[in-house]
């Protein structure tokens, strides 16, 4: 059975993160590289293409300088 995840979720979630990282002055690429992932991985998200573990968030959130419940304040 293949994995379903909340689009309308994943697409908030995407916006967020968009948005913190602009305001941090970082780009999809450095992210990436921030976190240990590939160069899409960072678009896929905020593209809403990718379900996203928790333990990622709290990577992407370190990374960002943010707590992890600021990725979900939408």
């Amino acid at each position: 059975m293949a994995k379903k995840f909340s689009k309308v979720f994943h697409k908030k979630f995407g916006q967020r993160l968009r948005y913190l990282r602009l305001e941090k002055g970082l780009t999809q690429e450095e992210l990436s590289l921030e976190i240990g992932t590939d160069n899409s991985y960072i678009s896929n998200i905020e593209n809403a293409r990718n379900d996203i573990p928790l333990s990622r968030i709290n990577q992407i959130a370190k990374a960002l300088g943010v707590q992890p419940y600021e990725l979900l304040m939408f």
